[in-house]
């Protein structure tokens, strides 16, 4: 199972997306948020109500409140023993599944964007300015000190690698260290 990490658009759900042409299974998480345009249910996220969501949230590895929408991620034991599964968590999902076990089998990849270019993306994607700053902002601190818990760090700094080449990069480690 390969653990995507990173802030608010450092580019996780694009790679993620990446990943999936190429053969993997991308866990779908769970979250109370509308859509965005062009996001499916059942694709992107299961969008549920927050009655639903309540209902299932002591099964999920991760669940969090973001301004106002709740997020949570499931994961089974079949994903984590699946080579070619690949999920999106925080840092704290990330630890939260890693230890005090170490499940056989997980790698762990932090896409570190910095923090300038990836407020111009979540702008130029359609977010809210104001939102986008928060967000941006609740990052601030998260993150640090992650590259040194990972298997592997990817800094991109003004998103030079592009999307399919950090996924080349991931399959091609993932694969050496197999």
């Amino acid at each position: 199972m390969i653990v995507l990490v990173g802030a608010s658009g450092s580019g996780k759900t694009s790679v993620a997306k990446e990943l999936e042409k190429r053969g993997y299974s991308r866990v779908v998480t769970y979250t109370t948020r509308p859509m965005r345009d062009g996001e499916k249910d059942g694709v992107d996220y299961h969008f549920l109500s927050d009655e639903d969501f309540d209902a299932i949230e002591d099964s999920f590895a991760e669940h969090s409140t973001y301004r106002g929408w709740k997020y949570g991620c499931y994961i089974s034991d079949k994903d984590i023993n699946n080579k070619d599964s690949v999920v999106i968590l925080t840092p704290k999902g990330m630890r939260r599944l890693l230890y005090p076990l170490y499940p056989k089998g997980i790698f762990t990849v932090y896409l570190d964007v910095d923090r300038g270019s990836r407020l111009i993306k979540m702008i130029q994607r359609g977010d809210d300015i104001e939102e986008a700053y928060r967000r941006n902002l609740s990052d601030v601190g998260m993150f640090d000190g992650v590259e040194d818990e990972v298997d592997f760090h990817i800094p991109n700094l003004e998103y030079s690698l592009s999307i399919k080449e950090i996924a080349d990069i991931i399959e091609r480690y993932y694969d050496y260290n197999d």
